[in-house]
């Protein structure tokens, strides 16, 4: 039975993923320490009714009119308790028993850390290392990857680790996403590294545990294209990716020289990735996407976020 009195809301969104959803609500009323509120964030096109799927979990369906990309799905389930600490759970994770607890101790041992993350294991392969940690690389353009697509490795495994960006899964003391206002909204798909060189600019810490671990359940190495298998479909979400990039580089980057022909020489480390996962991808809808990147890409390097006071 899972303890009670926790003080944790978890949040996560989705949209048309129900067999995601339903193992990861299973696994949150497996918890060793049950969640305060799960809020649900769905847009799917069809409703299921998960609360009777799942009745042992205090959830909250929330079903918006129009799709909502997931920084604005996170604030807005954010939004809907008011627990110590925040979840914010991708639906494509398989998570054991015990990680709410093993993460909220995290924070609990010290007050200055305000987020964070687990290691995380391809869920098909989990003697293959997704990520550990998302530190900056030496440039400051890109992140390390640490582990990523090789076998576990006991030697980083159990240790606290720097992190620059909250992937996957995070644990968010209310707090700091308080003292930050929350994700930024107009970086819509992905906004966990600025979100995390806020919380750091604010003054809290951020880590990643390599001891605690959860399960992706993305397509692992030696899928053709396994790396773009969330965007190949999605012609509105690889816009907003390339987009969101040059943004996320305007604001922490913009004091270097030539900032636009070296955002774009950098950019080409996941642009082409992509491409390539484009050609390779059966299901790929190439045209749409390729002209989604293209806009991005112009999106991107001709708008800036404000500065930060």
């Amino acid at each position: 039975m899972p303890a009670t009195g926790t003080t944790i809301d978890v949040v996560v969104a989705t949209r048309d993923r129900p067999k995601y959803v339903d193992r990861l609500l299973g696994d949150l009323e497996a918890q060793t320490v049950a969640p305060a509120s799960v809020s649900l964030v769905d847009d799917s096109s069809s409703a299921v009714d998960w609360a009777s799927r799942h009745p042992a979990l205090p959830l909250t369906i929330d079903r918006p009119e129009r799709r909502l990309l997931i920084t604005a799905a996170k604030n807005r389930g954010a939004a809907k308790g008011t627990a110590e600490f925040l979840a914010f759970i991708d639906d494509d994770n398989s998570v054991p028993p015990t990680l709410l607890e093993a993460l909220v101790g995290d924070l609990r041992r010290d007050p200055k850390r305000g987020a964070v993350m687990p290691g995380v294991l391809y869920h098909r392969r989990p003697g293959v290392v997704w990520v550990y940690a998302t530190p900056f690389g030496a440039s400051r353009w890109t992140f390390e990857y640490v582990g990523r697509n090789r076998p576990r490795n006991p030697a980083i495994e159990g240790r606290i680790l720097p992190t620059d960006a909250l992937p996957n899964l995070s644990i968010v003391r209310r707090a700091a996403y308080r003292d930050v206002g929350g994700f930024e909204e107009r970086l819509p798909v992905n906004s966990s590294a600025d979100f995390c060189q806020r919380l750091k600019r604010t003054g809290w810490d951020v880590v990643a545990d390599s001891g605690v671990l959860t399960r992706h359940d993305v397509d692992p190495p030696g899928v053709p294209g396994y790396w773009s298998e969330h965007t190949v479909t999605d012609p509105q979400r690889a816009r907003r990716e390339v987009a969101d990039w040059f943004l996320f580089q305007r604001r922490w980057n913009a004091e270097r020289s030539a900032f636009g022909a070296r955002a774009s020489f950098h950019a080409l480390e996941f642009v082409l990735p992509q491409l390539l996962g484009l050609t390779v991808r059966p299901e790929s809808r190439r045209l749409a996407l390729l002209a989604a990147m293209v806009q991005g890409y112009r999106d991107g390097l001709g708008s800036r976020l404000p500065p930060l006071a």
